[in-house]
């Protein structure tokens, strides 16, 4: 049960983070929209950075990326969520609250996608965050992605311990 309530936790975190980015889009003091077209567009990276080359300044990809990285919040949020429901669900029940973790698991799976690959590898590496004096995200992503990867350990690790369980059917640590 606390494995699941750990998921609900982190569930609620990204369908909060979704709702903000929809419900306040282009405020420049509440929304990540001058964040994302910061990083693609290398607003605050040294011009004699070398990687002026990799900016990409135009308000359509921007767009595309901002709704992509929201849909993609609100998606993680909701597989999360049903993983959540059908853990506390099944909690009794070891195989089946095993089999209810694939939620689980394709919902870290789409945190890591957003946060270590999206944040972390691309705007990161690829737009350089880390020289961006105005735009950088690499701290938040880090801890999201760090965040996402306990909840896929935590789980993983109960689900492995349950197996060596001889009495009872509890589950979630």
């Amino acid at each position: 049960m606390v494995t699941s309530l750990f998921v609900v936790m982190v569930a609620s975190y990204y369908l909060v983070v979704g709702f903000d980015n929809v419900t306040n889009p282009t405020n420049p003091n509440g929304s990540n929209w001058p964040f994302v077209t910061g990083v693609l567009s290398g607003d605050g990276v040294p011009a004699d950075s070398g990687f002026g080359w990799r900016f990409i300044d135009a308000s359509w990809f921007a767009g595309v990326s901002y709704v992509g990285i929201i849909a993609t919040e609100i998606l993680t949020g909701v597989v999360l969520l049903i993983g959540a429901v059908k853990g506390l669900r099944t909690s009794a029940r070891r195989d089946s609250w095993d089999r209810a973790q694939k939620w689980t698991f394709a919902g870290g799976f789409l945190g890591l996608l957003l946060y270590f690959f999206g944040f972390i590898v691309v705007g990161g590496n690829w737009f350089i965050m880390y020289l961006n004096s105005k735009y950088n995200g690499l701290d938040p992503a880090f801890q999201n992605s760090v965040i996402v990867l306990a909840m896929v350990i935590f789980t993983a690790l109960v689900m492995i311990g349950g197996r060596f369980e001889d009495d009872g059917p509890s589950v979630g640590a």
